[in-house]
């Protein structure tokens, strides 16, 4: 537990301690939080150089060109993935060489030892091996499948939007049906209408019958 005089002397050099304040000082430490990535010191392992890396991030990245910052991570992925896998290529050969000695100090008996031995005294490490093989290339190829989408997005012409009609989207004009044909009228009849039979005027009595009732 810190004393109080080393909290008090904590305290007053971090009021004095404000980080870079040039433009270069800033451009530099700005890396200094990378522990991973294609220009961090831990990707080269051992017998890689640094030459090697960059030879395939410039191949990569002449064959693909990205045209901005999610293309250019997508170009990186690739890279470090890639990058990842050749050394899993060179873990494994050692890998049966080193269980090839495990096998022959543990069997010291035998002359040699048989794939199937090897495999068999480091087949936990062989699976954690394989793991990490089948996740760099789930990895590099989701993003070369993005990658190309992204590419193809670019090369293919928008269609040009059609001009907006009051009509809806997606609808049909019918055709105007033609009219049925009216029913044919009976022709006018232009003869003048008969005259109603006028009654015929009562006959004037006779004289006999007239005298008998009288």
């Amino acid at each position: 537990m810190p004393t109080a005089k080393q909290s008090a002397a904590s305290r007053a050099n971090g009021q004095k301690s404000h980080g870079p304040i040039t433009s270069e000082g800033k451009a530099k430490s700005r890396f200094n939080a990378l522990k991973h990535g294609i220009h961090a010191e831990t990707q080269i392992m051992f017998d890689e150089t640094h030459e090697a890396l960059a030879e395939l991030t410039a191949e990569l990245h002449d064959q693909y060109r990205p045209a901005d910052p999610t293309e250019r991570f997508l170009v990186d992925t690739l890279v470090h993935n890639e990058w990842r896998l050749r050394r899993m290529r060179r873990v494994e050969a050692d890998l049966w060489e080193h269980a090839s000695d495990t096998f022959l100090g543990i069997n010291m008996e035998l002359p040699e030892c048989s794939s199937g031995d090897c495999f068999a005294t480091a087949a936990s490490t062989f699976e954690r091996l394989q793991r990490i093989v089948n996740s760099c290339e789930r990895s590099y190829h989701r993003a070369l499948k993005e990658l190309m989408a992204r590419a193809h997005g670019r090369r293919t012409p928008q269609p040009e939007q059609s001009k907006t009609t009051s009509e809806p989207a997606g609808s049909f004009r019918d055709n105007p049906k033609p009219a049925a044909p009216e029913p044919p009228q009976p022709a006018p009849n232009t003869a003048p209408a008969a005259e109603p039979p006028q009654p015929a005027p009562p006959s004037p009595p006779n004289a006999a019958a007239a005298a008998l009732v009288s």
